[in-house]
């Protein structure tokens, strides 16, 4: 099993917790803490290091990690569902409010949809 090495804490005063890679939805680069934050559909870790050299070694390992924006890597096997008016790629096939997403340049959310054959489409929350 491929497994990244993260903190739960910003600082990594928890220690290291071993994370599945499989489980990761998307990379963001946060610049105040100077540290990636690591997505999954329920969670957030950290790491240290660039958000491009994370994406370089993660896809290099297999996994389908596309830039999605100037600060987000997104693993697009785990995209379930797009919303094509705000660009925003879901992990879940039935987003909420307060499902976790991943934000697309225009260019990329194209490319993407292509990739993984998933047509966007408006989503409305209730």
């Amino acid at each position: 099993m491929n497994v990244l090495s993260v903190t739960r804490d910003v600082e990594g005063g928890g220690g290291l917790v071993q994370l599945p890679l499989h489980l990761i939805t998307h990379m963001v680069y946060l610049k105040a803490k100077n540290r990636v934050v690591v997505h999954t559909v329920d969670e957030e870790y950290y790491i240290m290091g660039t958000l491009m050299y994370w994406k370089k070694a993660i896809s290099a390992t297999g996994y389908r990690f596309v830039c999605a924006d100037k600060t987000n890597v997104v693993n697009i096997d785990r995209i379930k569902a797009m919303d094509s008016d705000r660009h925003i790629a879901y992990f879940e096939e039935f987003p909420t409010k307060h499902s976790k997403s991943c934000t697309l340049t225009s260019i990329r959310f194209n490319e993407i949809s292509k990739r993984i054959g998933i047509i966007g489409s408006s989503i409305c929350f209730a």
